[in-house]
């Protein structure tokens, strides 16, 4: 979970984005629940969905992923190119959410809401469900129909059937984000590079150390992970809160792969 830190840049972004940009107040809302869901611990989600296969039956089912598949990953070569929503609906780590493949979105709203009425009712239904209840979970995710995504990650991270780790820690796992999209006519791009733990680092509010006390990155929602470098190119908006970074010692891959 994003440190007080960061929710306090958050807040400065929006303040500024008001005076200097006179976003609309409904613009600052949709920031603010996008912001609220974001510092969500990844857990709740994840404990939310009953996985009731084991990893080899996952394995077994998962097993063809060789090229890119109607949500835009390639699973086999570790990527994914397309859009935020379909990243989220077409990942297995949401295998059995209500919304987990229920079709791509390919820019056609009315269509597609129509399309997959159902789908969207139970989600709803579902993150009612929550503790605290959710109802705006849907359309966080609806939200991020218009962010573009290219992800790389390793296998350590995700196997090539698509299966994710009991956990993170010491795995030598990796991912970088590239999101990108237009806000006001105007470009933006995010990129974030995450490397996985180790059992010997140390998390001091929200700055992740080694066992020497050297600084490594930053916390992230994924609380495995660590955030080595953010690098923002034009006005990125508030809902991308994490601010830019860059490891003091280096940003590299393979520093953190354990010897």
């Amino acid at each position: 979970m994003p440190s007080m830190h960061f929710f306090l840049k958050f807040i400065r972004q929006i303040l500024k984005f008001i005076i200097m940009k006179k976003i609309s107040f409904i613009t600052v809302i949709l920031s603010m629940v996008f912001f609220i869901f974001s510092s969500c611990d990844r857990d709740a989600l994840d404990e939310s969905i009953e996985l009731n296969q084991s990893v080899e039956a996952q394995k077994k089912d998962n097993a063809k992923n060789n090229g890119f598949d109607e949500y835009g990953y390639n699973w086999n070569a570790h990527h994914f190119n397309g859009i935020l929503l379909n990243a989220i609906i077409g990942d297995y780590i949401n295998q059995g959410a209500p919304f987990w493949k229920m079709g791509p979105y390919t820019g056609d709203d009315d269509t597609y809401l129509i399309d997959h009425a159902n789908e969207i009712e139970n989600t709803i239904a579902w993150s009612n469900t929550w503790d605290p209840p959710a109802p705006w979970f849907w359309y966080y995710i609806w939200g991020f129909r218009h962010v573009n995504l290219v992800m790389h990650w390793n296998d350590a991270l995700i196997s090539r059937e698509g299966i994710y780790p009991a956990t993170w820690f010491d795995s030598n796992g990796w991912i970088t984000f590239h999101y990108s999209g237009i806000e006001e006519n105007n470009k933006w791009s995010e990129f974030q590079k995450m490397v996985a733990a180790r059992s010997t680092d140390i998390l001091i509010d929200g700055i992740w150390y080694d066992e020497y006390g050297t600084e490594i990155g930053i916390e992230c929602d994924y609380k495995d992970l660590i955030l080595i470098q953010v690098i923002e190119i034009g006005d990125v908006p508030a809902y991308m809160y994490y601010p830019a970074y860059h490891n003091p010692t280096s940003s590299g891959l393979g520093k953190y792969k354990l010897r």
